[in-house]
């Protein structure tokens, strides 16, 4: 943290008083940040304000906002989408005190891609709405999901909106591709799948919300809303599909923004111990090394970690959205 000190102070001798806040875009909870920021904020007098909107919302926002960008970071980031926001100028590259410390197997040479955390792409389901579909809970495998008994039982969020979604629909484009079959294989996948899917959410966290009140019995998503979910009680359990998603989050610096010294402050933090610890509060993992994972967190077995070609990912990203939408015939909900 006195890194972090010195580094601010220094911005705020030039910025003034404007680095007295960071405005961030994420899709946390309010809870989940003002947790993560109360040690930052006891320490350096900077005041994070989060706006919770996902991260294919704020990638058009940013677009919107170019001009006048209304916010100071970006955090909860795929490296895809971190790819193609630095190609079109909306992020800065910044390399944050500690990034020298991340875990091998979550460096990236790109200077604009630094990783915060982790969690993996699961299935989920609510056992009792389940039990009353009269359905079997999912397995690990993705072709399960295609079953006509899963019809109108499935939940998950739309690749428009929610960088969830995209991560679900690269993972199945990708594994495809990887075991020796074409692209076109994964969207028959896809389309099956979407078949199966009662809605298509706007948010990605939506459908963990869902399913653990027994709106609908299964979901696709990310394990960290899940696990909260499960620590307040809810009778959600979890499965780890094979291949699984499991590539870390990142964060960036708006290109910009109002505050960037306080921007930059705040991306160091985020690489202290202290930080990774309470990300661990609330289900993710860390990046770091001695940093415990969340208790009772899920493990996933390295060998059904699919290794995704982020570049592809982004290089592709508008024409495999169009191509989604010309499958599923959905929009966000």
């Amino acid at each position: 943290m006195r890194k972090i000190l010195v580094s601010l102070l220094a911005g705020l001798a030039l910025s003034g008083a404007q680095a007295q806040e960071v405005i961030v875009y994420s899709p946390f909870s309010d809870e989940f940040m003002q947790a993560l920021a109360r040690p930052f904020t006891q320490e350096t007098g900077i005041q994070v304000l989060n706006i919770v909107i996902s991260t294919g919302e704020t990638q058009s926002r940013l677009r919107a906002e170019a001009a006048r960008p209304q916010a100071d970071f970006w955090l909860s980031v795929r490296p895809a989408i971190l790819e193609q926001a630095f190609g079109e100028d909306l992020i800065e590259a910044y390399e944050p005190a500690g990034a020298d410390a991340i875990l091998s197997a979550y460096q990236y040479d790109e200077a604009h891609i630094t990783a915060v955390g982790t969690y993996p792409l699961v299935f989920f389901y609510n056992t009792q709405a389940v039990s009353r579909a009269g359905i079997e809970p999912p397995t690990a495998d993705w072709a399960d999901l295609l079953d006509e008994a899963y019809r109108g039982h499935i939940v998950m969020p739309h690749p428009a909106t929610s960088g969830t979604a995209y991560s679900v629909i690269t993972t199945i484009l990708q594994s495809q591709i990887q075991a020796g079959g074409s692209e076109q294989d994964g969207w028959d996948v896809v389309g099956q799948l979407a078949q199966n899917v009662a809605q298509f959410t706007r948010s990605g966290r939506a459908p963990q919300t869902l399913v653990s009140q027994g709106e609908y019995p299964v979901g696709i998503g990310f394990y960290d809303a899940v696990w909260q979910l499960q620590q307040e009680g809810f009778p959600v359990a979890v499965v780890v599909p094979d291949p699984v998603f499991a590539e870390p989050y990142g964060a960036a610096i708006v290109r910009g923004g109002p505050n960037t010294p306080s921007a930059q402050a705040f991306f160091d933090y985020l690489l202290t111990p202290e930080a990774q610890a309470v990300l661990t509060q609330f289900g993710n993992y860390p990046v770091l090394d001695g940093v415990p994972p969340p208790a009772g967190g899920v493990v996933v077995p390295p060998e059904q970690v699919i290794d995704v070609d982020f570049r592809w990912s982004a290089e592709n990203r508008e024409r495999i959205l169009n191509t989604f939408q010309d499958v599923a015939q959905a929009e966000p909900q």
